[in-house]
């Protein structure tokens, strides 16, 4: 495939579907565990499953961090014809990944019940996630070496194989959600033990690419391994906050709504968790086809075809985002009933607030590929404010703030606010870098 002379909207659109396959996938991981688990446990296993939620944004977003971030560096340089470049920063990712799982690992054997604590498990649901966790620990390389792999072999030219994988992956998983949780009556434990054999075989399938003829990755050693590190995290820093930022903010909302009201709010936030999660990925995915195109285009500075890809980007983003807030407007019971058995307390406050969180996701799309845009780019400064918006700084204030001044349920409306307040600048910024402007 042609990144630097073929056509732009059949390239765009290959890449899309692949991307979009993998995106779609990998958040099943945690869709199907949460419908399983809801269905099996009731609105106590969906509330467990909130308190689950941040440390599947952690494994995401350290895998877009040395996934990502090498993988940009990597086109760049292939766009300036440097190859060996290229695989230096794929082996100092790859490395750099690995080493960080076992990390983590390590500290979730050691730690495992305090981080859930701080994630907002309280005496009723801690016990529902160290049977989940059990199993997810062991899951943590395996979890960052799949979303590193797929980013490069996204650029190799390799997207199908990469969609592949993380389509066994989980398709294994789904089976794995019925055969475990129901069929073995392990109840939540069952899901996390399908979730790490899934996360398995998505290694296995990828690790594929290295025996085809068509692979260009090479390990080789880096002659500067400080330099490429600081490069590979640079270039990665703004797609990792955006995940750290979400599982940041899960967990705020997880200890406010302990705090202030109760478990039935906590399992239908437990469900919007999944859905952000889902839709997010959506948007990642566009953000991650449209990653190799504009890299190394930018590289070769044919600034119109970037344009262009970004045009399709922003499209996309706005029919999915219709989609999105249209399915939660319209079916809010219908959602809260297919991911948890629900009881009348959680149907009586539900739908309402469904309602209102999904204005949120008519406006993140913009968000996503704008921040994925400047990353694409080496624009990291811009990537990051964009990032931080939606995170630390607005998000995170207001679900704070907003009960404090209004009561608990204006906590619902933190997430709207961010996105329409990160648009306004998402927009600014692109129209400051003429982008949007044709020559």
């Amino acid at each position: 495939m042609d990144l630097l002379n073929g056509k732009i909207r059949s390239i765009y659109f290959q890449y899309l579907f692949a991307a979009l396959g993998s995106a779609l996938i990998v958040s099943i991981y945690t869709l199907v565990d949460m419908i399983a688990v809801g269905q099996y446990e009731g609105p106590v296993g969906s509330a467990a499953m909130a308190c689950l939620q941040p440390m599947f944004t952690l494994f995401i977003a350290l895998g877009l961090l040395f996934g990502i971030g090498g993988s940009v560096m990597l086109s760049i340089a292939r766009g300036r014809g440097d190859e060996d470049s290229g695989n230096r920063f794929f082996t100092v990712a790859t490395a750099a990944a690995l080493v960080v799982a076992l990390i983590i690992t390590l500290l979730f054997v050691l730690f495992r019940k305090q981080f859930l604590i701080l994630f907002g498990a309280d005496a009723e649901l801690l016990p529902f996630c160290m049977d989940y966790t059990f199993w997810l620990t062991m899951a943590v390389p395996f979890f960052l070496m799949a979303q590193v792999l797929s980013a490069f072999l996204r650029n190799d030219g390799a997207p199908f194989l990469a969609t592949m994988a993380t389509i066994l992956g989980g398709g294994f998983n789904i089976f794995g959600d019925i055969f475990f949780v129901f069929t073995c009556d392990m109840g939540i434990g069952g899901a996390g033990l399908a979730t790490f054999l899934g996360q398995v075989i998505s290694v296995i399938v990828l690790l594929a690419h290295f025996f085809r003829k068509k692979n260009t990755l090479r390990f080789v050693l880096p002659a500067d391994l400080a330099g490429d590190l600081k490069d590979v995290l640079s270039a990665g820093f703004a797609p990792f906050i955006v995940d750290i930022s979400l599982g940041v903010t899960v967990a705020i909302f997880n200890n406010q709504i302990i705090r202030l009201s109760d478990s039935d709010r906590l399992a239908v936030y437990g469900v919007i968790s999944n859905c952000i999660v889902l839709f997010q990925s959506m948007f990642y995915g566009i953000g991650q086809s449209i990653q190799p195109i504009v890299s190394i285009n930018h590289g070769a500075k044919q600034t119109g075809r970037v344009r262009q890809v970004l045009g399709y980007a922003m499209g996309t983003a706005l029919v999915m985002g219709v989609v999105f807030c249209g399915a939660l407007e319209l079916f809010p019971g219908g959602v809260l009933r297919m991911f948890m058995d629900v009881t009348d307390s959680v149907m009586a406050t539900g739908p309402a607030i469904l309602r209102v969180y999904a204005v949120s996701f008519l406006l993140m799309g913009f968000n996503v590929v704008g921040s994925y845009y400047f990353q694409s780019i080496l624009k990291n400064g811009q990537s990051l404010l964009i990032s931080l918006l939606r995170g630390f700084i607005l998000c995170a204030a207001l679900v704070l703030l907003l009960p404090a001044l209004f009561g608990f349920d204006a906590i619902w409306w933190a997430m709207p606010v961010t996105e329409l307040g990160t648009l306004v600048v998402t927009f600014l910024l692109l129209s400051r870098s003429g982008v949007l402007k044709k020559n």
